[in-house]
C-alpha cells in the first residue's frame, strides 16, 4: 500500500516522521469501510484515568465476521516501545468484538461493528502512543485494520499561538505555530534530551512535525519554550471541498444528481476546478478534512444508512503528463487509494472516479502525484495555500526522564488558525 509522504521539512532540531509500516494507519481488507475512531473530540487522544475511545466500522457483506483486537504501546515516533504487553495492558491482551448490528433494508448489505476501550476485559495502564489492531480470526488471524490513538496524563499545559511568518516567500501561504509548555510540579534535569513535542495539522499523519526539542532554559523554570522563528511552519492549504449525502431524498450541497439503481445509489457531484491560483478567502465551515456518517432521510434510522457510488468530477482541458490525480481526505486515511485514483476522459475534458461511500458529510481535496516516484507534485498542486485558512493544530508533548523505558505523554493541546484567531 502506498502512502502520501510528508512534504514538510525544517531545521535540524525537528524533522518529519515517516510512518513506519507496522504502525501506520491502514485498512487491509477492502470490505472494511467507514472506519471512525472517536474519543469524544476531533483528536484520538484520551485521558489516562477517565478517557474512552470508540471504534466503529462496516463490513460490506452479509457475512458475519469474527474480529478480535489488541493494543500495542509505541514510542513518540510510533515505533513499538520496549514495554511488554503486561506492562501497559491490564486484563486480557486480546479480545473479541461482540457488538455487531446488521444494516436494515439497505441496497448494499453490511454489518456494523463497534467496540469501546477501556472495557471490563482490557484497559491501558500507561500513557503514550498506542495502535489498535483488528484481526480476522476466521482467516489465520489476518491483520485487517490499524488505527492510532494517544493516552495522555494531562499533567502539563500547552499554550499555543499563531505567529507572523518571517520568510517573505511564505507570508501569504503558510502558518507558523509557537507554544510554551508549563510543567509545574515536574523537575526536568535535561529538557533538551528528555522532552520532545510533535505538532500535527488537522490530525493528518502526513502533516506532522517532530520531534521538536525545547529551547535551552534556566534551571528550575516551570515552563519550556518552543518559539523557533521560521521553523514550525506549515502550508496553509485551502478550506476543504465538501459534499453532503446525508439523505438521498433530495440533492445536498455540491450534489448534481442522484440516481437509484437496482443494486445501489449513484451520486454525481458538481464538477470541480483547479483553485491553486485563487487568493480570495472564503470561510466554509469545513471539518478540516474529516467526514461524518449521518442519516437525515425521513423516517430512517442510523442502521438504514445507504452506500452509494460517488462520481467525483474535476474539469481540466488536458490530462497531466506523467502524473496522476487522486481524491484524498479523512475518508481515504490521507492515503493514495486505487479506488480514488481519477481517470481522464478526453471528450468531457474531465478527470473522474466513482468510489463507494456511506451516507454522510465529507471533506476532501485533490492531489496530483508524480508517476515516476509516486510523490505529491508541488508544481501541479490543484488546491494552493492561503495564510487565512482555518486549520486545527494539535501539540503532543512527551517526557522520558533518564532511566525510563517509554515516552510518557504529558500533555496535548493546540490552537486553530484562521480569521477568527488573529
Amino acid at each position: 500500500m502506498r502512502y502520501i509522504l510528508s512534504l514538510l521539512t525544517f531545521a535540524c532540531f525537528a524533522h518529519p516522521i515517516w510512518a513506519q509500516e507496522d504502525t501506520s494507519e491502514r485498512i487491509l481488507d477492502d470490505n472494511i469501510r467507514s472506519v471512525q475512531l472517536n474519543a469524544g473530540a476531533v483528536t484520538p487522544v484520551v485521558d489516562l484515568k477517565n478517557g474512552r475511545i470508540n471504534l466503529t466500522f462496516d463490513y460490506v457483506s452479509d457475512e458475519l465476521m469474527d474480529f478480535v483486537y489488541t493494543i500495542v504501546h509505541c514510542n513518540s515516533d510510533w515505533s513499538p516501545s520496549e514495554l511488554g504487553d503486561n506492562e501497559y495492558i491490564n486484563g486480557f491482551t486480546e479480545d473479541r468484538i461482540t457488538n455487531i448490528t446488521n444494516s436494515i433494508n439497505t441496497l448494499v448489505a453490511y454489518n456494523y461493528y463497534q467496540m469501546t476501550l477501556p472495557n471490563s476485559n482490557m484497559k491501558w495502564a500507561r500513557s503514550g502512543n498506542y495502535i489498535l489492531k483488528i484481526f480476522d480470526d476466521n482467516d489465520d488471524h489476518r491483520l485487517v485494520l490499524v488505527r492510532r490513538f494517544m493516552v495522555s496524563e494531562n499533567r502539563w499545559k500547552v499554550a499555543a499561538k499563531l505567529s507572523p511568518v518571517i520568510n517573505s516567500s511564505k507570508i501569504f501561504t503558510h502558518q507558523e505555530i509557537d507554544f510554551q509548555v508549563v510543567h509545574e510540579g515536574t523537575i526536568i534535569s535535561n529538557p533538551e534530551r528528555e522532552v520532545k513535542a510533535f505538532v500535527i495539522q488537522n490530525m493528518r499523519w502526513d502533516r506532522m512535525m517532530g520531534p521538536i526539542a525545547p529551547r535551552p532554559f534556566i534551571a528550575n523554570r516551570s515552563s519550556l519554550n518552543f518559539d523557533f522563528q521560521d521553523s514550525i511552519v506549515f502550508p496553509g492549504g485551502k478550506e476543504f471541498r465538501y459534499f453532503d449525502i446525508r439523505t438521498f431524498d433530495f440533492k445536498g450541497n455540491n450534489v448534481l444528481k442522484i440516481q437509484r439503481n437496482p443494486d445501489t445509489y449513484q451520486v454525481f457531484l458538481q464538477p470541480e476546478h483547479d483553485r491553486s491560483e485563487s487568493h480570495s478567502y472564503g470561510l466554509t465551515g469545513d471539518m478540516n478534512g474529516r467526514f461524518s456518517i449521518e442519516n437525515r432521510s425521513q423516517g430512517q434510522s442510523f442502521m438504514q444508512c445507504e452506500y452509494a457510488n460517488i462520481m467525483f468530477i474535476l474539469s481540466r482541458n488536458a490530462a497531466f503528463e506523467d502524473k496522476e490525480v487522486y481524491v484524498v481526505g479523512g475518508m481515504t486515511d490521507w492515503q493514495l487509494k486505487p479506488e480514488f485514483k481519477m481517470q481522464y476522459d478526453a471528450p468531457s475534458k474531465s478527470y473522474f472516479c466513482n468510489p463507494l461511500l456511506k451516507q454522510g458529510f465529507y471533506n476532501y481535496e485533490f492531489q496530483v502525484v508524480d508517476d515516476n516516484n509516486f510523490r505529491i507534485s508541488k508544481d501541479d498542486d490543484m488546491e494552493g495555500n492561503w495564510h487565512e485558512t482555518e486549520n486545527l493544530y494539535n501539540i503532543f508533548v512527551y517526557y522520558r526522564p533518564f532511566g525510563e523505558r517509554y515516552d510518557r505523554l504529558m500533555s496535548s493541546g493546540g490552537t486553530t488558525s484562521g480569521p477568527n484567531n488573529k
